[in-house]
């Protein structure tokens, strides 16, 4: 690995200013189960790296205003097994708990996972159906990136240099809000990614679906929604003939890639079997109620 510095700043006052005085030159540490990764294989070569200090609102958890507040530091670990996020936001919980083995999740953040933007990362798709807001800080500003705006390709995110994702924003969306994921990689734990895909449907008194959100990873350049799909859902009564052809659109929004883990034509087929399978999971089984 390159020599480098390293800052520590005890706030957020000092990491802004830790931000804005390096800019591209330096690179954000929370968890590093990234970062150190890309530094001793050479794809990153910061002069700096700065550690994002364990104080609020790095480290925030909590429900404020019928929003879940959740700290840019706050590591999949804690998202699993927050009884807060197990109760509210189930779909993340779930997701956090697909990260790597215990060790991993017990460095890895939340907002590492974000601004690394990775195509396959596994809380992203659980993010885009809960339609997360991310607050993005630097130096005499702060602004709202909705999550669905904030990726632009592998590894590239509207981010500036100088910016700090501080935390993420979640809406409560209450209980008839029905929520699945699925994560198909060829080991139950540690493997990237060959498909992740997420789901979110809200439906009335008589059955019939009032909104819905369909999110897939690890099958395009960046996480996505598949929105044709979920328009096709909105405003009917569920069936087998409607969810199979949800599941189809869905499939046709996605545009994988063939590599080690898998082949295109593979990672396209699992797309629609897997969104039909959480789609008939969430809105045909009986079992299926709540929160998923």
């Amino acid at each position: 690995m390159h020599s480098f510095d390293y800052r520590a700043p005890k706030d957020l006052e000092e990491t802004l200013e830790e931000a804005a005085h390096w800019g591209e030159k330096g690179r954000l540490l929370a968890g590093g189960t990234d970062l150190i990764l890309f530094m001793e294989r050479g794809r990153l070569r910061p002069e700096v790296v700065i550690e994002v200090p364990r104080t609020e609102p790095f480290t925030t958890l909590e429900e404020t205003n019928g929003m879940i507040r959740i700290g840019a530091r706050v590591t999949m670990g804690q998202l699993e097994h927050s009884p807060l996020i197990r109760e509210k936001l189930p779909v993340l919980s779930q997701a956090a708990g697909e990260v790597g083995s215990v060790q991993i999740r017990n460095l890895a953040t939340i907002g590492g996972n974000i601004v690394t933007a990775s195509p396959a990362g596994d809380t992203l798709p659980a993010l885009l159906v809960l339609d997360a807001q991310l607050m993005l800080q630097k130096k005499g500003s702060l602004r709202t990136v909705p999550i669905d705006q904030f990726f632009l390709g592998p590894g590239q995110t509207v981010r500036e240099p100088d910016e700090v994702l501080t935390e993420v924003r979640v809406p409560v969306k209450g209980d008839r809000f029905v929520t699945q994921f699925y994560k198909l990689a060829v080991r139950s734990y540690m493997d990237i990614a060959i498909v992740d895909v997420a789901i979110g449907v809200y439906t009335n008194g008589d059955g019939a679906v009032e909104d819905a959100r369909i999110a897939l990873g690890s099958v395009a350049p960046t996480p996505i929604r598949a929105r044709e799909a979920e328009e096709r859902l909105k405003g009917q009564v569920p069936t087998e003939t409607l969810i199979d052809e949800v599941a189809l659109l869905a499939q046709k929004a996605s545009s994988p890639i063939t590599d080690q883990r898998g082949s295109a034509e593979y990672r396209w087929l699992m797309v629609y079997r897997l969104t039909k399978r959480l789609l008939t999971n969430a809105l045909l089984n009986s079992s299926a109620s709540g929160h998923r």
